[in-house]
């Protein structure tokens, strides 16, 4: 993992957006899954140009719909 990448991945984290790869670590999910989810609307994501971002906490208020307990 480059420099570059973990102080912009840090940076990223403390404003709360994460990008795909992080997110599905983070959820431990491969990235396929995330895309289906994003794809069925069942995650909030932004969208800057080709960059796919999301903020962690509307995709903790987004999942919490399928709690089931």
């Amino acid at each position: 993992m480059s420099n570059s990448y973990s102080q912009s991945a840090i940076q990223r984290a403390s404003d709360g957006l994460d990008t795909k790869r992080e997110l599905a670590a983070r959820l431990r999910k491969s990235s396929r899954t995330i895309d289906y989810w994003m794809k069925k609307g069942r995650l909030p994501y932004m969208k800057v140009g080709k960059s796919i971002l999301f903020r962690w906490s509307d995709v903790l208020e987004a999942l919490s719909k399928y709690r089931v307990n």
